[in-house]
């Protein structure tokens, strides 16, 4: 029974006004006609009959009737629109109109618009309600908008290949009923409502249907059951409760045509067809149905012949498709984004930001099959801020988390490498022993290989160190890192051939970031050291080496010393003195600027210009009597270090719980006040690593200070005996061994 207020129960007032278009309804009051045709027509868009059948529509539905008598006196239109948000959710909306005219040229139209939501409670259930809007126009004497909702349930117990789909719907029609008043408007439209003065209720219904399809597709049946007028009000007449039935039967000669015959609630048999096509242009589905009958053939009803017909539309995706597109969504595309993003900020050193997102991807998508990748550059991004508690507490977290996981590897090499940078060398090789039996066959070997190897060059196991560190083949991140510390370790061995070797290999092989080219810079000036102090000097291949030495490489400085010492070993002050004054003069805060004083005092004492010499040497003795970074200096910054190391420990702690967090405004929030914290206490961190760094430059130039130190003061004495004409003492040859093969680490 279609529902508009009108045509669903409505009032046509067309079965007051002209009885020789409807005849006399099987049940009272006379002035409600029941009109079943879109009832039984209309489907589930039309959300007529039951309001939670348009649970059932698929993808976007689009249906647009026609009903009419052979004459056109009497028709009705209606269009009606279905979308289906998501599994759950199903809107739509239709519009009827219907209308005749009379003798007289008069017409009387109604207009309805019902707006429809249905639910799915279940997989098997739906509920749905509906509101109308109907216009009414009795000749223009009586124009009046009502309002009337419905509600319905629909029960699908059945769908499989073998026995077939079967829908069950009950609903009540009309549960608020429209008001249809039969009095004149004095403004020319009144709003009527349930209750009002000199108005009667277009009755309320119950409705049953009962839909099954069945035979691959091949049959479809329809049985619908209404009591019509269950709240009956014995001053209208009638008894009420009227039982009416309609049954509806489609066979597909093909999966695109089929053949229809109903018996309708009216009481008249109807003939139709209906043909559809799928995938066509911009339509997904495209089916035209056609029905006719003359209702004289089974009861009375005076008006002849009367057909319809229906074209329904579908486009878009289906509710799978789009539910599939939403968990792909979901389970892949926004962790994947997020995943992304989290990588852009790592790749951009923004590292508390990128543990925050990392940390985001953890939490939010537990079931991401990176989220133990997320896990790892999540405590990389604490461990790249120093914040190696908090990198530690992630690492460990990750092992239990995702024990099938291939990061697990990679996360005890992590927690070794932290005690390495810590100092906890026991801990550290307690750690890499686990690697070696667990994760003997894994890429993450080579690289625990070397950072033991590095602990073994450490602890001044030399040999151990280079058996190690032997493992790191090219291709491997660590490659040149390890060579580099094999050359070393080989020199301090004293197997010279074997270093050179090592620092060869490093210059030999092409590089792919800055740091191997500056590690490239630092192998050739050894190679310098090595053939300017071995056995047999070769003193142009020495100049050589350092002379390929880039500007702007962290050894340019070695470079040029390396160079100024090749020319004063052949005895060209001229030459020698111009790369120890760039040294003076553009790197001032260089470890070797005491040294480049030292070559410009021998290259003026070789030219015999015993003041500049002095004046040279003087302060070459200067800069090197006292260590460059001093205990003093050292124990000031160790304490303040220690009196902000609880504080940093805090904010360690407060940010890896903030990275367990989602980013919702209070967690924001939270970041945004810890920030300043962070950021004092990390420069804190950051000023004393890089005073650390500069410590650990002191001590090795240690054993150059004192060598400088010593001939600067030899050298500058015998100056000072020549400017005083006091004869000089024996020994005195104004050269120095220079240029030692020096660590460079």
């Amino acid at each position: 029974m279609m529902h508009t207020s009108f045509i669903k129960t409505s009032v046509l007032g067309l079965a007051v006004a002209s009885t020789s278009l409807f005849a006399e309804a099987t049940y009272t009051p006379n002035k409600y006609q029941q009109n079943d045709w879109f009832a039984e027509y209309g489907g589930n868009t039309a959300m007529y009959v039951n309001p939670a059948g348009i649970s059932e529509t698929d993808q976007l539905e689009l249906s647009l009737g026609f009903f009419s008598t052979i004459s056109g006196e009497a028709s009705q239109e209606y269009v009606s629109l279905t979308y289906p948000i998501d599994y759950k959710h199903t809107w739509g909306i239709s519009l009827f109109e219907n209308g005749a005219s009379i003798e007289g040229g008069q017409s009387y139209s109604e207009i309805a618009a019902l707006i429809g939501y249905s639910y799915r409670v279940m997989q098997l259930l739906a509920v749905g309600i509906d509101l109308s809007i109907l216009y009414i126009n009795q000749f223009d004497e009586i124009k009046q908008l009502t309002v009337g909702a419905d509600v319905g349930l629909s029960w699908n117990p059945l769908a499989s290949s073998k026995f077939g789909y079967l829908l069950i719907g009950v609903a009540v029609q009309n549960l608020l009923a429209p008001a249809v008043s039969e009095a004149q408007a004095e403004d020319g439209l009144k709003f009527v409502f349930m209750g009002a003065k000199d108005a009667y209720k277009i009755p309320t219904n119950l409705n049953f249907s009962l839909f099954w399809r069945g035979f691959n597709r091949l049959l479809e049946l329809k049985a619908e059951l209404s009591l019509i007028d269950i709240i009956h009000d014995s001053k209208e007449g009638g008894k009420g409760a009227n039982l009416e039935m309609s049954f509806t039967l489609t066979y597909y000669l093909s999966s695109h045509l089929g053949v229809r015959a109903r018996f309708t609630k009216e009481g008249y048999p109807v003939i139709g067809a209906t043909v559809n096509v799928k995938d066509v242009s911009i339509f997904r589905y495209l089916a035209l149905d056609l029905e006719m009958s003359h209702d004289d053939l089974w009861a009375k009803k005076n008006r002849g012949f009367v057909w319809a017909v229906k074209l329904t539309s579908r486009f878009g995706d289906t509710r799978e498709e789009k539910i599939g597109e939403e968990r792909y969504r979901r389970l892949k595309i926004e962790p994947e984004n997020d995943y992304r993003a989290a990588m852009r900020l790592y790749l951009n050193r923004q590292f508390l930001e990128a543990a925050y997102a990392f940390g985001k991807v953890q939490t939010k998508y537990p079931a991401f099959h990176l989220v133990d990748q997320a896990a790892f550059y999540k405590a990389k991004s604490f461990e790249n801020l120093r914040m190696h508690k908090a990198a530690k507490s992630v690492y460990e977290d990750a092992i239990k988390r995702y024990p099938q996981s291939d990061q697990r590897a990679k996360y005890h090499f992590q927690l070794m490498n932290i005690d390495y940078k810590e100092g906890k060398y026991t801990e550290a090789m307690n750690k890499y022993q686990n690697i070696a039996q667990k994760f003997g066959e894994s890429d993450v070997k080579a690289d625990a290989d070397y950072v033991a190897g590095q602990i073994k060059f450490e602890q001044g196991l030399y040999q151990e160190a280079v058996d190690l560190l032997a493992a790191i083949l090219p291709g491997n991140a660590n490659y040149f890192y390890a060579r580099y510390t094999m050359g070393i370790a080989n020199s301090r061995l004293q197997k010279w051939e074997e270093s050179e070797n090592c620092f060869r290999d490093i210059t030999e092989q092409p590089v792919s970031n800055q740091s191997e080219r500056d590690l490239q810079d630092a192998a050739k000036v050894k190679l310098g050291h090595l053939f300017f102090s071995g056995e047999k000097p070769d003193i142009a291949q020495a100049a050589q080496m350092y002379g390929q030495v880039q500007k702007g490489s962290p050894v340019f400085d070695e470079a040029m010393l390396g160079i100024a010492w090749s020319f004063l070993k052949v005895h060209k002050p001229d030459d020698a003195i111009k790369p120890a004054q760039w040294i003076i003069s553009n790197l001032p805060e260089s470890f070797l600027v005491s040294e480049a004083y030292l070559v410009v005092g021998y290259c003026h004492f070789m030219k015999k210009e015993y003041q500049k010499s002095a004046e040279a040497l003087t302060k070459a003795v200067d800069l090197s009597d006292k260590p460059v970074v001093s205990g003093a200096a050292r124990d000031s910054a160790r304490q303040a270090f220690e009196s902000m190391q609880g504080q940093f420990d805090s904010v360690q702690v407060l940010a890896l719980d903030l990275a367990r967090q989602l980013p919702t405004p209070r967690v924001e929030s939270k970041r945004e006040a810890l920030r300043p914290t962070f950021d004092k206490a990390n420069q804190a961190i950051e000023d004393y690593a890089s005073f650390m760094q500069r410590s650990i430059q002191s001590d090795r130039f240690e054993s150059n200070r004192q060598r400088i130190r010593d001939d600067a003061g030899f050298t500058l004495a015998t100056v000072k005996t020549l400017l005083t004409g006091v004869p000089t003492g024996p020994g005195s040859t104004g050269e120095s061994s220079g240029g030692g093969l020096d660590d460079l680490e």
